[in-house]
């Protein structure tokens, strides 16, 4: 995902963030199997799984299941992702297909259609309350509380001291990172993968799916998640792996994709990135337990490197 400079010290690579993992990135292989995934809770605010074993499964695997608590309405957020695309100005949520990155001066934001089956919806926090409605910004407030306890949760098993943490999760330890509330829908009629496979680029991903079609690379073949209602999936990202993979408790990157879909498919997504508000970068860090926190890149260099690389190639040693 990086490369080391002549001074021992590391740096993103655009073109190349998964260089050492090209094999992975361009399997086509079917799914195999159906994954299965260690699963936790929340107790208050700790992050409970049934054994220290199935909790460092979880770790290495990049990727656990996670019962919704109770006190969590995602029902308007549900409807969202349904609707959003249509354009139907009649629905309640229809219209958002309309509003693009050139509302927010910032073409990451707002509606988009890819070049895979999927097309999104996306925003920043700091939009939330101005854009969606009232009951789906509420969501997404609850899902960044969530996301914080389980942040706070490993990284208390690492070395990585506490008065670092804010530091070293661009403010994501103490919920003022950046987090982005996204709603996919895949559309069958188009050819080809629903969404190429990736890491995610935050810390986090908080997934709520109900249907088929997220497959995980574990193992050195694809497995498929099979949708869980009582649970969202959580996975790590490539913010997680740069921080703590020298420090004492690794966390993994888990790569994954969606399959061609052949009826409509919805989901949604809470992001836990480092802070990256105009004029307030806090930048993407590792960790190494000799020599503390080493600033790695700006977080939208890595955002902005990272979707080229999911929607366009990883390229090749010896590309230009």
């Amino acid at each position: 995902m990086t490369q080391a400079t002549a001074h021992g010290e590391w740096k993103l690579d655009p073109g190349r963030i998964y260089q050492r993992e090209l094999r992975k990135r361009v399997d086509e292989r079917p799914a195999e199997s159906a994954a299965v995934l260690q699963r936790a809770s929340l107790d208050g605010s700790e992050l409970v799984f049934d054994s220290s074993v199935t909790r460092d499964r979880a770790l290495d695997d990049g990727v656990f299941l996670l019962t919704i608590p109770d006190s969590i309405d995602f029902t308007a957020c549900d409807r969202f992702a349904r609707q959003f695309y249509t354009g139907n100005t009649g629905l309640r949520y229809g219209h958002y297909r309309y509003i693009d990155g050139e509302r927010f001066g910032d073409a990451l934001l707002g509606y988009h259609e890819r070049i895979n089956q999927i097309e999104q919806f996306l925003l920043e926090r700091r939009l939330w309350q101005a854009v969606y409605p009232a009951e789906v910004s509420a969501c997404g407030i609850a899902l960044t509380v969530i996301a914080a306890h389980v942040l706070r949760a490993v990284l208390k098993l690492t070395d990585i001291a506490r008065r670092d943490w804010d530091q070293a999760t661009g403010g994501c330890a103490t919920e003022s990172g950046s987090y982005h509330l996204t709603f996919n829908h895949y559309r069958p009629a188009l050819p080809g993968i629903g969404l190429s496979s990736h890491k995610d680029d935050g810390f986090m991903t908080i997934l709520r799916t109900s249907s088929p079609g997220l497959e995980i690379h574990r193992g050195d073949r694809w497995e498929a998640v099979v949708p869980d209602a009582a649970c969202f999936v959580v996975n790590f990202g490539l913010s997680m792996e740069i921080l703590t993979r020298r420090s004492s408790r690794p966390v993994s990157a888990i790569m994954h994709r969606v399959q061609h879909q052949t009826m409509d498919r919805f989901s949604f997504g809470h992001f836990s990135s480092s802070l990256c508000k105009p004029g307030a970068e806090a930048g993407i860090h590792s960790y190494d337990s000799a020599r503390g926190l080493r600033h790695i890149c700006s977080s939208r260099e890595l955002i902005d490197a990272n979707d080229v690389e999911i929607y366009h190639g990883t390229r090749s040693d010896g590309a230009t």
